[in-house]
């Protein structure tokens, strides 16, 4: 496969991350895979490469801004580009607001947005080289309604939202698009406490209009596209993929 682009992916072991990486892969993306857990991204790395793409691992905690610079000048020196950024990685904790410490929200927002904005200005010189660069924020349903026990995973997903507007707007000129993709539920280990308790399952899938969550692969088919050149004249907005559930609060 000729190799025409490049692609961050941070959060790229599993789940959504590594089916965004996929996605990339296949429509010719070298991808650059970013986690803590070497073992699993060197899986990530190898199905790439087996798509006919090339793939590089870098280890490093998206808590950390000099790790996000790091991660940018490795792509950057490895695949000779940067075009697309995908900011997959991110956690929940779940606590009450009251027992939460205000330690632990700030960390929480290092991780989920912070470093969202730490990646975006590391890559912005080689975004803006590539002449058609694109950056897209995995943002959440959260950003929009309130779930119990996940104040700060709420507060950083409708920042998101905030930071992925103000981007598109500065940087438009310089052909950089700025998107956010916000699922809703989907299968992933981020979920599975919830959508494993059969009682909870059911709750849920009865207030999603198209009765089910997402897989993995139908997140990462619609980063993908937003990727693209078929989708040139998209900056500025969040994208919600949730099976219609927002549609029915």
């Amino acid at each position: 496969m000729s190799i025409h682009r490049a692609a961050i992916v941070t959060g790229a072991s599993r789940n959504i991350g590594r089916a965004i990486a996929l996605s990339l892969a296949a429509q010719g993306h070298a991808v650059a895979c970013f986690g803590r857990d070497r073992a699993a991204l060197e899986e990530t790395a190898e199905m790439v490469r087996q798509i006919g793409s090339q793939a590089s691992v870098f280890v490093g905690d998206a808590r950390s801004n000099a790790s996000m610079e790091a991660l940018a000048k490795h792509t950057a020196e490895t695949h000779g580009r940067i075009d697309v950024v995908v900011n997959n990685a991110g956690a929940v904790r779940k606590a009450k607001p009251s027992e939460m410490t205000a330690e632990q929200f700030t960390d929480d927002l290092q991780i989920n947005l912070i470093s969202q904005f730490a990646l975006a200005r590391a890559a912005y010189p080689t975004l803006r080289a590539s002449g058609r660069g694109v950056i897209i924020n995995i943002g959440s349903i959260a950003g929009t309604m309130a779930f119990p026990h996940a104040v700060s995973y709420c507060a950083a997903k409708a920042g998101i939202d905030g930071l992925t507007r103000s981007l598109a707007y500065e940087w438009a000129r310089d052909n950089i698009r700025v998107l956010c993709v916000a699922p809703g539920y989907v299968e992933s280990d981020m979920s599975k406490d919830v959508l494993n308790d059969a009682t909870t399952r059911d709750w849920i899938i009865q207030r999603i209009p198209q009765r089910r969550v997402a897989k993995p692969e139908e997140i990462g088919a619609f980063v993908a596209f937003m990727a693209s050149d078929q989708a040139s004249f998209a900056t500025g907005e969040t994208y919600y993929v949730d099976g219609g559930q927002r549609t029915s609060i």
